[in-house]
């Protein structure tokens, strides 16, 4: 019973979390949108692979290219005032391909980070505008779960924010007029931000749960204060290091890296007897997931304001919503070693983990769908 509620959870928890990202860049003459979307999203705007071969052609992307431009422009509105009855996103300039893809995405990174295409439009204003609103009306074919992550960037400030089929429209005030008082976000404000978008991350990264699943599963208490601390000190160490660009290594061989990670672990619990040792090894493993943190920071662009103490909020929410996750697995774990059957039922756990972090290495790291 208690296996086999496990198993749906992380079937729930096999689908990577529907995200796309929205940059509006404001100049006193022209409003630049970046949308950013992975090839699973937009097989949801219209078919792409007309090949049928399980991989997408840029050519392909190319032909139907102006029909998601054209979705994107029904579906999403930029105002630049009350009275801005068009509120549109302006000429379509065109899509930005993967750089390190070639011409080809494989199936596996339909919804990677591998795969992110970008959607450009121009907008021309005739005078710099005081407030820049935009709208997404697409959540009723994207899902309610889809989740847009959007930064606005005017006049050297950025500000980071989310839309979701609840909260689907935000106002941004650019500060042009000069009668007007810039509005500046406090630190306090981007420090909130960046720690809820931490806390977001950490329940929506499936892999990374899954590898706390399989460290605890077979831990005890003490060994899994000892655990989380060295992951949290680990992964901080990389997050930091990555995000300012003082170490920086490929997105498909962090994914992959991080897959192997959980693989290692739960093969390791079919015959380990003592965990004492579990701390050192996650340490190790958790510089890795550290470099997979930072690259979320990176899609979202970082500020150039109190940038160290934004990053340590990021941190901090990944943290706290870390010790939920592992407060919760505590009875589970302490189930596990009173229960007569608790071993076989570990062993089980740590079977399908192995299984699960096996299917996600050979995806990323050969290109397999």
């Amino acid at each position: 019973m208690l296996s086999a509620s496990l198993i749906s959870v992380l079937v729930v928890l096999g689908h990577n979390p529907d995200t796309s990202y929205a940059r509006v860049k404001i100049e006193p003459d022209r409003i630049e949108t970046r949308l950013t979307y992975d090839v699973f999203t937009l097989l949801k705007i219209t078919p792409l692979d007309d090949s049928r071969d399980g991989q997408l052609q840029r050519s392909e992307l190319a032909a139907y290219a102006p029909r998601i431009a054209e979705f994107l422009r029904s579906k999403i509105g930029l105002a630049i005032s009350d009275e801005d009855e068009s509120a549109h996103l302006g000429e379509f300039v065109g899509f930005v391909w993967p750089s390190d893809m070639g011409e080809v995405i494989a199936g596996a990174d339909f919804h990677s980070a591998n795969g992110l295409i970008h959607f450009d439009f121009l907008r021309q204003v005739n005078e710099p505008p005081e407030v820049v609103a935009i709208a997404f009306g697409f959540f009723d074919v994207f899902t309610e779960r889809h989740t847009v992550l959007g930064v606005f960037e005017c006049q050297g400030d950025k500000y980071e924010t989310s839309f979701t089929n609840f909260e689907d429209s935000f106002e941004y005030v650019t500060g042009f007029e000069p009668a007007r008082p810039q509005t500046q976000h406090t630190l306090g404000e981007r420090l909130w931000r960046f720690f809820k978008m931490g806390v977001e991350h950490i329940f929506l990264g499936y892999d990374h749960i899954c590898f706390l699943i399989a460290l605890i599963v077979v831990s005890r208490f003490r060994e899994i204060v000892k655990i989380v601390t060295s992951f949290t000190i680990a992964h901080s160490i990389t997050l930091i290091l990555a995000t300012l660009d003082v170490v920086r290594l490929p997105t498909r061989l962090i994914e992959t890296c991080i897959a192997a990670t959980i693989v290692y672990v739960a093969v390791e619990n079919l015959w380990v007897k003592d965990t004492r040792h579990r701390w050192l090894l996650t340490f190790f493993f958790g510089l890795i997931h550290g470099f997979g943190f930072a690259n979320v920071l990176r899609e979202m662009g970082l500020p150039t304001v109190g940038l160290i103490r934004c990053l340590l909020s990021f941190n901090l929410g990944v943290e706290c919503g870390q010790l939920v996750i592992a407060t919760c697995l505590l009875p589970l774990a302490y189930a596990l070693t009173r229960w007569k059957y608790g071993h076989i039922v570990a062993m089980g756990i740590s079977i399908l983990l192995g299984l699960f972090g096996t299917v996600w290495f050979v995806e990323r790291a050969f290109g397999f769908e």
